[in-house]
């Protein structure tokens, strides 16, 4: 039986950096106020919380990886949307204070983005997993993140590093 992770009464450290992330790319252009920032972190936390509820599976990390993907690719991830839309942003806004091209993987001991379609993948947190070291490797090719991995490049990789800190 898989163990759900979102039996946990926290929000995880996982979703705490996916959303301090996100909160700090909009922090970047000085439009937005502390509290408003404070309000989009802890309403995009929740928010993610929620729809992750059901799709967390620490023993099996890579299951559930597309379900948990954050994207926007000139589109707006509706999860940022709305998150965005509580504290007042319209979606023009958010769209000129973040990257029209951002992925951003939410996975059980592992949180990583990429900054364009060909930009370098980062890994803004990582845990030790609670996986018992003699189980099967899952197939890499059913991770969202590596199938992107594995692709291949039609131009020239860009570096962009952020980091998140506590």
């Amino acid at each position: 039986m898989n163990q759900v992770y979102s039996s946990r009464s926290e929000i995880g450290p996982e979703v705490t950096a996916a959303a301090t992330f996100v909160s700090r790319l909009l922090r970047t252009r000085g439009f937005l106020s502390e509290h408003q920032l404070h309000d989009f972190r802890d309403c995009l936390q929740q928010s993610l919380s929620e729809h992750y509820q059901n799709h967390w599976f620490p023993d099996r990390p890579q299951k559930g990886s597309g379900y948990r993907c954050i994207r926007m690719n000139h589109e707006m991830d509706p999860i940022i949307g709305r998150a965005a839309g509580r504290i007042g942003l319209t979606s023009d806004q958010l769209f000129a204070l973040l990257p029209r091209e951002l992925t951003l993987w939410v996975d059980p001991f592992e949180v990583s983005y990429r900054i364009g379609e060909d930009g370098s993948i980062c890994v803004l947190y990582e845990a030790e997993s609670l996986a018992p070291a003699a189980a099967p490797s899952p197939d890499p090719t059913h991770n969202c993140k590596n199938q992107f991995l594995i692709g291949g490049r039609t131009s020239p990789q860009k570096n962009y590093l952020m980091t998140v800190s506590s």
